[in-house]
C-alpha cells in the first residue's frame, strides 16, 4: 500500500508543481486502497454472518436429531420414563423432549456468543429463513453483496408471504438491496409487501397492535432512552400533543429549548398525570390515580450521603448517578427507597435466616443485591424476580443471602425442566452449567457482604437442587408455541455431574409441582 505523505510537504511543494501532482496522485492511490481495504473487509463480514448461519442452523438441526434419540424408546430402559410413564406422552406441564431440547440450545448459544436469549432464538430462526427459505439472499450474503443487516429485512418482509410470493418478492427486491441502505431497501420492501400481502392492512395492523410494549435503555451520564412501539396514529397525536404543551409554555426566563419542553412535558405527564376512569364518563376501570409512582432503590454510600464524599449512587435498574441527584432522591423522593452502603467495602450486610419464606428486609437487600434475574444476559428487573432457594429447603438449604438469588419465572423454570443447573457461590456469585459441560458465572449488580460461616449454596453430593415447597415452585408452563410432544431425554443421555452440582432432573411424577 502507498504510503501517506506528510501534508506539509504538500504546502512546500505547491499544489501545481509536478512534484506537488506527483504527491496528490500518491496520496490519491493510498485513499483508494484504504477504501477498497474497507470494502473487502465489508465483504468479509457478510460472508462470515452466511457461515455463522449455516453454522447455527446445523447446530439446531443436530439438537433435534439428539432430542430424538434421548425421548426414543430406545433411548430409556423398558421404552418408559422412571416414572412409568411412556416416552411417547406429554412431559409434566408441557416440558415435553423437545421444549427441553429447544430451551436448552438457545440457553447454550446466548451463553456462548453472550446475547439475551430472545435474541439467540432470533438468530436460530432467521438462519433456518436464510438457509433454507431465501437461498438467493444466502448466496449474496455469502458474496458480500448485502449485509446481513439487508438479509433480516428481507426476512422480515417476507416472513408471512406464500411460498409463491415469497420467491418472487425476493428475486425482485435483491437487486435493491445490493445498491441501497438499509433504511432505503426496507421502505422499498415495504411497499412493494403491500401489493404482495394476502391480508389486508387492517388485518396485520390489528395483530401488530398486540405486540406493543414499552422499554427503556439506559446511557451514559445519568441519561435513559425511554421507548414505546404503539400504533402510529397515537405516537403521532401524542408527539403532536407535546408539542403543544411545550410551544403553550412561553416565558421570558425559560431558557429551555423546544425539545426540552417537551421531555419534560411528557415526563409530567407518565409520572403524575391523571389516569384514573372519570366516573361520569361511564368508563370501565379504575385507572391508576393521581401520582402513583413505582417503587425505585437507590444504593446511596453513606459518606456521599452525608455530603462529605462524591462517590456516585446507584439507581436500581440502571447504574451510577451523580451524588447530588442521589441525594435529592434519598431526602425528598418518598416513592425511592434508599440503601446505605458500608463507605470502604460499599457491602450491604446480611445474616442467616431459618425460616423458609424470605423476610422483607431480606428481601430488599437482595434486590438491591442482584437488580435483575441471575441467568446470563436476562435484564428481567429483580422486583419481578422470584426469589429462588439455590439448594432446596427440603434438602437443608437455608433462607440466606448465600443461597437465594432472583430469577425470572421463565429462567425459574428452565432451572426445574431442563438440565441447565446453577451452583450459588455464597458470595453473590452464581455459576451456570449447561447440558454441554459449560460453566458461565453472572455477578450481582451490588457486593453484599456475608458474616463468616454462612452456607455457600452449594448443594450436597447426589443432592437435587431443583426442587421448592409446594405452592412456591414456578408453574412450569411450557413458552407458548413450542410443541408439546415428546419425552424428557432418559438418564442414559445426560451428562454425569461433577462433584458439588446438584444431580440430574428428578422423574416427572417426583416433580415439586
Amino acid at each position: 500500500m502507498t504510503n501517506v505523505i506528510d501534508g506539509a510537504e504538500r504546502g512546500v511543494l505547491g499544489a501545481d508543481s509536478p512534484e506537488g501532482e506527483a504527491l496528490e496522485v500518491a496520496m490519491l492511490a493510498t485513499f483508494d486502497d484504504l477504501l477498497s481495504t474497507v470494502e473487502s473487509s465489508e465483504r468479509i463480514i457478510g460472508a462470515s454472518m452466511a457461515l455463522r448461519a449455516a453454522r447455527i442452523d446445523q447446530l439446531r438441526l443436530w439438537s433435534e436429531a439428539m432430542t430424538s434419540t434421548s425421548s426414543s424408546p430406545t433411548a430409556s430402559s423398558g421404552g418408559a420414563s422412571s416414572a412409568g410413564t411412556p416416552t411417547t406422552s406429554t412431559g409434566p406441564h408441557g416440558w415435553t423432549a423437545a421444549v427441553r431440547g429447544r430451551r436448552e440450545l438457545v440457553f447454550e448459544l446466548a451463553c456462548a456468543l453472550r446475547i439475551p436469549e430472545r435474541t439467540a432464538e432470533r438468530l436460530i430462526w432467521e438462519s433456518s429463513r436464510i438457509v433454507h427459505d431465501l437461498s438467493e439472499t444466502n448466496t449474496a450474503l455469502r458474496d458480500g453483496e448485502i449485509s446481513y443487516r439487508h438479509a433480516q429485512v428481507m426476512i422480515d418482509q417476507t416472513d408471512t408471504l406464500p411460498d409463491g410470493a415469497s420467491a418472487d418478492f425476493e428475486r425482485e427486491l435483491l437487486p435493491f438491496a445490493k445498491i441501497l441502505t438499509v433504511a432505503k431497501f426496507a421502505a422499498v420492501a415495504r411497499k412493494k409487501r403491500e401489493s404482495l400481502h394476502p391480508e389486508s392492512i387492517t388485518e396485520r395492523h390489528a395483530a401488530a397492535v398486540e405486540e406493543r410494549r414499552v422499554w427503556v435503555d439506559p446511557q451514559q451520564d445519568g441519561m435513559a432512552f425511554l421507548g414505546a412501539q404503539l400504533s402510529a396514529e397515537v405516537a403521532l397525536a401524542a408527539y403532536d400533543r407535546l408539542t403543544e404543551i411545550a410551544m403553550a409554555q412561553k416565558s421570558p426566563d425559560d431558557a429551555r429549548t423546544l425539545a426540552q419542553k417537551r421531555v419534560d412535558a411528557m415526563s409530567d405527564l407518565l409520572l403524575d398525570g391523571d389516569t384514573c376512569a372519570a366516573a361520569d364518563e361511564g368508563v370501565a376501570g379504575e385507572g391508576t390515580g393521581h401520582g402513583v409512582r413505582a417503587k425505585v432503590l437507590v444504593t446511596v454510600p453513606v459518606l456521599t450521603l452525608l455530603g462529605r464524599a462524591e462517590t456516585p449512587a446507584n439507581l436500581g435498574g440502571y447504574g451510577p448517578i451523580d451524588p447530588e441527584m442521589a441525594r435529592r432522591l434519598a431526602a425528598d423522593a418518598p416513592s425511592f427507597a434508599r440503601v446505605l452502603t458500608d463507605p470502604v467495602t460499599s457491602a450491604i450486610l446480611d445474616f442467616d435466616r431459618t425460616k423458609y419464606a424470605v423476610p422483607a428486609d431480606l428481601r430488599m437487600v437482595l434486590r438491591v443485591r442482584d437488580e435483575t434475574c441471575r441467568a446470563p444476559g436476562c435484564n428481567r428487573a429483580a422486583a419481578r424476580c422470584d426469589v429462588d432457594h439455590s439448594v432446596d429447603w427440603a434438602n437443608g438449604g437455608t433462607t440466606c443471602a448465600g443461597n437465594l438469588s432472583h430469577l425470572c419465572e421463565f429462567h425459574h423454570n428452565l432451572k426445574h425442566h431442563t438440565r441447565v443447573r446453577l451452583r450459588n457461590l455464597g458470595d453473590g456469585r452464581i455459576e451456570w452449567k449447561t447440558p454441554s459441560g459449560r460453566t458461565y458465572v453472572t455477578h450481582p449488580a451490588n457486593t453484599v457482604g456475608s458474616p463468616p460461616g454462612e452456607p455457600t449454596g452449594e448443594a450436597p453430593p447426589g443432592e437435587a437442587s431443583t426442587g421448592e415447597p409446594p405452592g412456591e415452585a414456578p408453574s412450569g408452563e411450557a413458552p407458548s408455541g413450542e410443541a408439546s410432544t415428546g419425552e424428557p431425554p432418559g438418564e442414559a443421555n445426560r451428562a454425569a455431574p461433577d462433584p458439588g452440582w446438584p444431580a440430574a432432573d428428578p422423574a416427572p411424577g417426583d416433580m415439586p409441582f
